[in-house]
């Protein structure tokens, strides 16, 4: 299992987590725009048993988080990516 948190932050900031994350984030939303079931997401890039009762809420909490990111919170992102460096 990867260091998955069960409830991304719904804050309007950009988070440590978030930050570590992104390239998880960046993979699911490029699965998802390809076509792939959340079950293969969940099993390949979450390292989810699909089976699991909880592996499709963590896969769309992650997914919307990520889209946030990329949307709304495009600002806060780069705020965040700047102190980074």
């Amino acid at each position: 299992m990867t260091n998955l948190i069960d409830v991304p932050s719904e804050e309007g900031e950009v988070c440590d987590y978030d930050l570590n994350n992104l390239a998880l984030y960046a993979a699911l939303m490029d699965a998802a725009d390809a076509g792939l079931s959340w079950q293969e997401s969940a099993r390949q890039i979450l390292r989810l048993d699909e089976y699991d009762i909880i592996s499709f809420d963590l896969y769309e909490r992650h997914l919307q988080r990520a889209r946030w990111i990329v949307g709304k919170g495009l600002q806060s992102a780069l705020i965040a990516f700047s102190k980074k460096t």
